[in-house]
């Protein structure tokens, strides 16, 4: 190993190499890697916890909305795209 940092040099190291990695990255790799470090971190999360920071986030009962979805048999669709698949299958549906 090279030569024995003080603190303040491994954070101003630190601080360059995120620089350059960041600077480095494409907006899809960033928002991948954001991606990941979030889901890793929520992860650690209790229960509760994880509700406090979506309501943190949006208190307009997202979370609540969220364990719908994951709760579901069968997931949501979306009106007018069954409509429209429904037009494929009978012609003239609209006529």
């Amino acid at each position: 190993m090279g030569k024995q940092l003080t603190t303040e040099q491994k954070d101003q190291l630190i601080e360059q190499f995120v620089e350059l990695q960041t600077d480095s990255m494409d907006l899809d790799t960033m928002v991948e890697w954001i991606q990941d470090i979030l889901t890793n971190d929520y992860s650690k999360l209790t229960d509760s916890e994880l509700k406090e920071r979506v309501d943190c986030f949006d208190d307009d009962g997202l979370y609540d909305e969220l364990v719908d979805n994951v709760t579901q048999q069968y997931p949501k669709q979306d009106v007018k795209q069954s409509l429209n698949q429904m037009e494929t299958f009978i012609p003239g549906f609209h006529d």
